[in-house]
Parts: C-alpha cells; sequence; structure tokens
C-alpha cells in the first residue's frame, strides 16, 4: 500500500512544501545563474521506468559553460556555478517532476537515454519511479562506482518502505556535504 498509495501522496505533499519553501532560493540561484552563464534552466532527457523505455523531462538548473565538454572537468564552470553544482541546489527544480510525478523523493536516479542499461541483475531498480535522491547518494554520492549505485537501487527496492525513505531523506543533506 506504501509503495503505490501513501509514497505518491507524501511526495505531493512534501514537494509542494519545498516548492512553497525554497521557491525564494530558486529565484536567487536561478538569476544568479543567468547573470553568469545565461539561461539557467534546462531541462534533460531521462528513463522513467527504464524497463518500459519511457522518457521525460527532467528540470535542472545549469552549471556547466557551454560547449566546454572537451575541457577539463573543473573548466567547465565558474566559480558560483561548481558551488551550486556541488551543493546540488541545482536539483531545486527537479521538485515540479515530482509533483507532475515523474519522479518521486526518493527513488534510483534516473538514467540519461543513451547510457548503458543492464537489464539483468538489477531490473529492480526500473520498477520504481525515479527519484532526486536515493540510498546510493547517502551511501557514497559521487564517490562510488555505477555498479555500487545500481546494488544500492537493487537494496532499495526490495527493502522500500516508509522509515527507509524517511531514513534516506533525513541523510540526504549530510551525504551533500560528505560526497
Amino acid at each position: 500500500m506504501y509503495r503505490k498509495y501513501i509514497k505518491r501522496l507524501l511526495d505531493i505533499i512534501i514537494s509542494l512544501f519545498f516548492i512553497i519553501i525554497t521557491f525564494p532560493l530558486m529565484i536567487i540561484v536561478g538569476f544568479s545563474l543567468y547573470l553568469n552563464l545565461g539561461k539557467p534552466l534546462y531541462n534533460q532527457k531521462r528513463l522513467r521506468e527504464g524497463i518500459n523505455g519511457k522518457q521525460f523531462l527532467m528540470y535542472k538548473f545549469r552549471t556547466r559553460i557551454l560547449d566546454t565538454y572537451d575541457k577539463p572537468y573543473r573548466e567547465r564552470y565558474t566559480k558560483f556555478s561548481y558551488f551550486i553544482d556541488r551543493t546540488h541546489l541545482n536539483e531545486l527544480p527537479q521538485l515540479f517532476n515530482v509533483l507532475k510525478g515523474d519522479m518521486s523523493l526518493v527513488g534510483p536516479r534516473p538514467f540519461i537515454p543513451g547510457e548503458i542499461l543492464p537489464k539483468r541483475p538489477y531490473k529492480e531498480r526500473y520498477l520504481v519511479r525515479p527519484g532526486m535522491t536515493s540510498l546510493a547518494i547517502i551511501k557514497g554520492g559521487r564517490t562510488i562506482t555505477h555498479e555500487d549505485k545500481l546494488k544500492y537501487d537493487k537494496i532499495y527496492y526490495k527493502n522500500l518502505s516508509f522509515m527507509l525513505d524517511l531514513k534516506i531523506i533525513l541523510l540526504t543533506p549530510l551525504s551533500i556535504i560528505k560526497y
């Protein structure tokens, strides 16, 4: 029952609450990025429930300088946009994806179409709505391998519960600082 109804209801209520609370911050970040980089928002196709190949547009603040993919990683950012990226403030617009139902607050991070998608033995990760935060994020975020992220996605699916989601939500700010 939690998976199907309560989780979605909580996603709507909590995302709406955080949209209201963080909207002034989103305006400030968006305007600052506009002054820093130009167009502050972008959307990117991501896979939702990848087993069926459904896609959605995930919203984010743009933090990279355009046409810099051939440059070293750190040179793709301004000082300000690097800060926004590292603190994950660029993810705030995804609250609108949660409200729309494309994403959940907690679930496996969505893949970009075209990424290698291992169907087995990680098929469970595709059976839940992708999330803004995940078990993999609190277990190591950007510091763990893709394979480890997939393992944590499988663990999340098998243990999905209100208490696990609450734990992940509460530990996410710490993991942002730590990783």
